[in-house]
């Protein structure tokens, strides 16, 4: 297929001109706890039969020494090579609460290097594209246990967006410290004038690998907030079936079962107590 390049960071494979469309962006890294971030953008590209249509260059924004390229070697000949990747995917005209909007989705790796650049890309890609809205997804650990509905809070550059947030049952996010990328997509789209919405779910501090339960509740906010629907059953079977699959490993093993148990009785003691004491 022939490429059409924009500029050396994006490559377009296959040029589309949406009218409407909106930006879910999923990456791998510092804030993909429980694989949240990438699970929930490669189940809607699996869901939606997203068609890949370009991706953005690995070319200046990696340090190989901290995420490695993967190699393929057979016989003792190098059969492939690929550095981490950032692809792009395409779904049209979904029916959303405007009308028909498409889906740009973007399943990568946090870069380590030149975010200002990283988020002017996807920015510029965003008004080739007719993007109105951009979301991000991303997960933290935190002393939840594995049993309570995961909690899901949201930051925008936009403060016209807060109620529509409220009225969707997110909570709004009140962090200092150490940020993802997705704060510098947040920052350049502001001046830009773009609105950007990135959605953040809390993992139990125990959970390793993917977490499809945070996923599920995730994408079910997602879904509402642009205004498509979704049959999301499927993922919500294979929550339920992980969180059984964890309650089994914390009866086996003391210690986990020690933790599981105090952040149950945490929970007991914060939904009991007023909120002027949380």
């Amino acid at each position: 297929m022939e490429s059409i390049i924009m500029g050396e960071e994006l490559k377009i494979e296959k040029a589309v001109r949406p009218r409407s469309s909106v930006m879910i962006v999923g990456l791998s890294g510092w804030g993909n706890a429980g694989e949240v971030s990438t699970f929930t953008v490669r189940y809607l590209i699996d869901k939606l039969g997203a068609e890949r249509i370009g991706e953005v260059s690995s070319e200046g924004f990696y340090n190989y020494q901290i995420q490695r390229p993967i190699v393929s070697i057979k016989g003792g000949v190098i059969e492939s090579y690929n550095p981490p990747t950032n692809e792009l995917y395409y779904c049209e005209g979904k029916a959303g609460g405007d009308g028909e909007i498409s889906l740009i989705l973007l399943l990568g790796s946090e870069p380590h290097l030149n975010w200002p650049r990283y988020a002017q890309t996807l920015l510029k890609l965003a008004e080739r594209l007719n993007v109105k809205r951009i979301y991000t997804i991303g997960g933290y650990l935190a002393d939840v246990d594995h049993e309570s509905e995961p909690h899901i809070t949201a930051t925008t550059n936009n403060s016209n967006l807060t109620e529509e947030l409220k009225r969707a049952g997110v909570k709004l996010t009140d962090y200092t410290g150490p940020t993802s990328i997705y704060s510098e997509v947040l920052w350049q789209a502001k001046r830009r004038g773009l609105d950007v919405i990135s959605l953040w779910c809390a993992v139990p501090i125990y959970v390793r690998g993917p977490y499809p339960k945070a996923a599920y509740h995730v994408l079910r906010k997602l879904l509402h907030l642009i205004g498509i629907n979704l049959d999301l059953r499927d993922l919500k079977r294979k929550a339920a079936s992980s969180e059984v699959q964890i309650t089994a490993e914390a009866m086996s093993d003391p210690e986990l079962r020690r933790l599981v148990e105090s952040l149950r009785r945490q929970r007991a003691l914060l939904e009991k107590e007023p909120s002027y004491m949380v």
